[in-house]
């Protein structure tokens, strides 16, 4: 069976799960600290209790592959799309330049290693493509993995367009959607943001909870990418659970939520990182970013400080323009 992930974070995943490295604990980097130059060094206590965290982690992670489910299939199975369909024009077919401007745009938040990171997404974007054509037409079934993000829900409507000249009704297409939460036997429950987030040991259960979509509902997804790509909007974004074509500044406003609520100078890093974690937009941080240096260049914000070459576009200090805010 092809599995079909839109995240590269995803792919890296399942890549594990498909590994056969059941009923293992991995050893690895479980916990990373890092001190900032002047600042006082972990207590004892501090020190203790990271040390417990990462023991109770080894603990959880052998419990997994303990308890896990096998997901049969083989490394060459896995399909990814990590090319970010929610951003930019969409009206060509197959993946040319246009994905390539977003991507580049996106992956423009490290601009050291933006153009390695694009060519590198555009190959395995294509040689997924040409994999799941040849493969799906030759009758092998698809299994696609969706989270709650507007990648994935674009990711699901382009794949349905894009296996369309192969039949619908000849293809088998399996959707597997990211549950709201997971409940352990211990009680302690689980909420994923995105199948990036997903633990190795848990592909094989969630298989299970797989639905073969009829050909029906594949046109309709297939029809519903086709509206999109008329409006070839600048952004898409799932609202009330529908995907449709929105404004490049439909985030601003949580944007500007948190830096209303910050003093007149502050880190463009902290504003990016608490609106990805509160508001769960299933959004980058690249195109977050990309919007505070539109307030920035239409005058709503100040640059302070720049960040160093090695480093993210946003890690820097903006300045709340007055009168303004």
């Amino acid at each position: 069976m092809l599995e079909v992930v839109f995240d590269d974070s995803a792919a890296g995943s399942l890549r594990q799960a498909l590994a056969g490295r059941y009923k293992v604990a991995e050893e690895g980097t479980v916990l990373f600290y890092c001190r900032e130059e002047g600042e006082a060094p972990l207590s004892p206590e501090e020190e203790a209790r990271l040390r417990a965290a990462e023991r109770r982690w080894q603990q959880e992670e052998a419990q997994g592959w303990a308890e896990s489910l096998p997901l049969p299939g083989q490394l060459r199975d896995i399909l990814a799309f990590p090319l970010a369909h929610s951003v930019g024009e969409i009206t060509e077919e197959g993946i040319g330049p246009q994905r390539e401007a977003a991507l580049r745009k996106v992956m423009g938040v490290c601009p050291a290693l933006a153009a390695e990171a694009t060519q590198t997404l555009l190959a395995r974007g294509r040689a997924s493509l040409e994999a799941l054509l040849t493969r799906a037409g030759a009758g092998e079934a698809v299994r696609v993995w969706t989270g709650p993000g507007p990648d994935d829900a674009c990711g699901l409507a382009w794949l349905a367009q894009t296996l369309r000249p192969l039949g619908l009704e000849e293809v088998s297409v399996t959707q597997v959607v990211l549950p709201d939460f997971w409940e352990r036997p211990d009680g302690t429950v689980i909420r994923w943001n995105s199948w990036g987030e997903m633990e190795p040991w848990m592909w094989g259960r969630l298989a299970e909870t797989g639905r073969r979509l009829p050909a029906g509902y594949l046109r309709g997804l297939a029809g519903t990418w086709q509206d999109l790509q008329k409006e070839n909007a600048p952004l898409r974004a799932v609202v009330n659970g529908r995907l449709m074509s929105v404004p490049e500044d439909w985030y601003d406003p949580f944007l500007r939520r948190e830096i209303a609520a910050r003093p007149a100078e502050f880190s463009a890093a902290q504003v990016v990182g608490t609106v990805l974690g509160k508001y769960q937009l299933g959004i980058g941080d690249g195109e977050l970013a990309c919007r505070l240096e539109a307030m920035v260049q239409g005058g709503a914000l100040q640059q302070v400080t720049r960040p160093g070459l090695e480093e993210p576009r946003y890690h820097c200090r903006l300045g709340k323009t007055p009168g303004v805010w």
